[in-house]
């Protein structure tokens, strides 16, 4: 695993992955990573598809950043950065010089923003790294975290969003199986 760590902070290295393997992962049986699906629901809002995504994301970010000194104290109030990031890609596509920052599980651990955006904009691969900062570090924003903290309402919204990211995926992979 130092080999994986290592190679990953070789700037002539780059380690590439499915987006959605990447989203599945993290997920894992109990919807670890259901911030992610939060985050996608505020892409959504920002484009208009729905009129609550932004203050669900904004309400989540709060209690993140109250609750985990690992995360910078600014991204409580994220909402504009996170606005130009999703601008950024719309209009860039996913800069390769910021990989997706994974723990020894395989887990998205630094980079959620990016991720969402990236499955929101139907990027197919994204550069991934490993950090030794993070690598024993476990990342909880399943269901569960949701229910504990008062917003048991956005679950549904949640689960919902998940297995319409899903759906959206083997359609995706359907019609390119089927243009080949």
């Amino acid at each position: 695993m130092n080999e994986l760590i290592e190679l990953s902070e070789n700037s002539n290295f780059k380690i590439m992955c499915n987006t959605m393997w990447l989203l599945k992962r993290s997920m894992s049986d109990n919807m670890n990573a259901s911030d992610i699906m939060i985050k996608m629901l505020a892409i959504d809002n920002y484009f208009g598809k729905n009129d609550y995504g932004m203050r669900l994301y904004c309400k989540m970010q709060k209690i993140r950043v109250s609750q985990n000194k690992l995360i910078e104290r600014e991204k409580a109030d994220n909402k504009e950065n996170f606005i130009k990031l999703i601008e950024s890609i719309k209009k860039y596509g996913f800069d390769d010089k910021y990989p997706i920052e994974l723990n020894k599980n395989f887990e998205v651990f630094e980079g959620s923003h990016r991720l969402a955006c990236a499955l929101y904009f139907n990027i197919d691969i994204v550069p991934v790294k490993f950090n030794k900062m993070i690598w024993n570090l476990k990342y909880d924003y399943s269901l569960e975290w949701f229910k504990n903290n008062g917003m048991e309402d956005y679950i549904y919204l949640i689960k919902e969003k998940y297995e319409k990211t899903l759906k959206v995926e083997k359609e995706e992979y359907n019609k390119k199986n089927l243009n080949n």
